[in-house]
């Protein structure tokens, strides 16, 4: 079925286009607007609107949720409205367009589950990556809400955790199983999914990678943003890096290369190489990307994580405020920072460190 026909509104250009034999339920989703758009006065009208129920209908059978349908059926409301205001000769409202442009975005299939998955973006960086304000930005996106720093398996945070009870019932019985951990929070990210998706905006998750491979004896043999919910969710994820030098300096601005042991250049590098073995797959963004040519950078992560873009994020982000804000002095500048000095015994591990060289030419960073 042609989508450009179906954004162009040649509703039978889309009927005629139909395949009956489609598993995909955007297209029926498209095929039962379209049928709404085609409803004439007369004697068969109620064949016709039988027809479009059906139509909505297969759409739940093959993977359409009840949200998806209930939006389609609006979509065409709206569509009505606007051709009855047009030829009454009123214009119609800036919401009026603005949730036919939505609507029409996910009819067209770019916000619709695939294969019965909803979607979730995902981003994934390490600690002092610059990972903060690029989240930030991304927040300040129309119709974006970014959980930031995720982790179900993260055990290094505060005693105090009154919303949380399996979490106190660990610390105060038994530790809780990875099974046990995964079940809750696939129940507390089942509600949040339904949430954004009845209130129409996309859902993006911040994963705290830092609990993954920066802190405890190693790697861990988890990494439960994605392969907890991969197998519920359409995932849509990047990578974001800084050289790590820069990283490694931040980390010791912070006292947190003690997170890890040995806590050197070194193991801080074969633990960087490590999360960018778990995440291989994903395309990789740099911070200093970012921070020269920000608009350009904020367009294609966009992209790839299939989010509007608005450059009025750039009036916006400065006044969010997400967790892990403690690199940056300024809230409202993007530019590159100049680099911290580093200490003689770190110039000492540089020289020393093979997993050090390993990393920049992974990355494509230079020795500078």
């Amino acid at each position: 079925m042609s989508k450009q026909a179906f954004e162009q509104g040649e509703w039978q250009k889309v009927i005629n286009a139909h395949l009956l034999e489609s598993h995909d339920p955007a297209e029926w989703l498209r095929y039962g607007v379209a049928l709404l758009q085609t409803i004439t006065p007369g004697p068969e009208v109620g064949k016709q609107q039988q027809q479009a129920a059906l139509a909505f209908v297969q759409a739940q059978r093959e993977g359409a949720t009840s949200e998806m349908v209930v939006d389609s059926q609006r979509y065409s409301a709206l569509l009505s409205l606007q051709e009855a205001l047009i030829l009454t000769g009123l214009e119609p409202t800036a919401d009026q367009l603005h949730n036919l442009i939505r609507f029409q975005q996910r009819l067209a299939g770019r916000r619709l589950i695939s294969k019965g998955k909803p979607s979730i973006r995902t981003v994934h960086h390490l600690a002092c990556t610059g990972g903060t304000v690029i989240s930030k930005c991304l927040s300040a996106m129309p119709n974006v809400v970014l959980l930031s720093e995720v982790n179900p398996l993260n055990r290094f945070g505060s005693d105090f955790e009154p919303t949380n009870p399996l979490l106190l019932l660990e610390r105060n019985y038994r530790k809780l199983t990875v099974k046990e951990i995964k079940e809750e929070f696939l129940r507390q990210m089942l509600k949040a999914v339904k949430i954004c998706m009845n209130d129409g905006v996309d859902l993006v998750i911040r994963d705290h990678s830092h609990t993954d491979f920066c802190m405890g004896d190693g790697p861990s043999k988890f990494t439960p943003i994605c392969d907890f919910l991969a197998e519920d969710y359409q995932l849509q994820s990047v990578v974001t890096v800084r050289h790590p030098l820069d990283s490694y300096l931040g980390l010791l601005a912070q006292g947190w290369q003690l997170q890890f042991q040995p806590s050197r250049l070194d193991e801080y590098c074969r633990r960087y190489l490590a999360f960018l073995d778990r995440y291989s797959d994903l395309e990789v963004m740099k911070y200093e990307d970012f921070c020269l040519r920000p608009d350009v950078f904020m367009q294609h992560i966009c992209r790839v994580l299939e989010l509007d873009y608005d450059p009025g994020y750039r009036e916006r982000f400065g006044a969010l405020r997400l967790s892990g804000d403690c690199g940056r002095t300024s809230s409202t500048e993007i530019s590159l920072r100049s680099r911290r000095k580093v200490p003689d015994d770190l110039l000492k591990q540089l020289k020393e460190s093979s997993d050090y060289f390993l990393l920049l030419d992974r990355l494509d960073y230079r020795d500078d």
